[in-house]
């Protein structure tokens, strides 16, 4: 039976960005750049192939401190090539809310461009 996709409204607005992040599945390490970022996900350009479903930790460098952000695990929900999207399922909370504080300055500044 052939699978259906879903669609599925997000629960955030994902923000552009440009940060370096390191993914790690099973037996590899990837590098990548994350496009935009959200609360609860993001698109990255990555340098390893990955699939829909696979589980991945990630360090990922935000450029308002040199502290990484450690995420436990994510989803991956799409990919095509060696861009992906993920959705965040295990964060600690100090981490997350440093994720939330980082989007709502760069929301911040960008609805103050003329």
């Amino acid at each position: 039976m052939p699978s259906v996709n879903r669609f599925v409204i997000r629960t955030y607005h994902r923000i552009p960005v440009r940060c370096v992040m390191y993914y790690m599945g099973g037996e590899f390490l990837g590098k990548g750049t994350v496009m935009n970022l959200s609360r609860n996900g993001f698109r990255v350009l990555g340098d390893h192939q990955v699939a829909p479903g696979m589980e991945l930790a990630v360090r990922l460098s935000l450029p308002d401190k040199d502290e990484t952000i450690e995420i436990q695990r994510v989803v991956v929900r799409w990919v095509r090539g060696l861009l992906f999207g993920a959705k965040v399922i295990m964060v600690k909370p100090d981490d997350q809310d440093r994720i939330g504080i980082f989007l709502s300055a760069r929301l911040r500044a960008y609805c103050a461009l003329p």
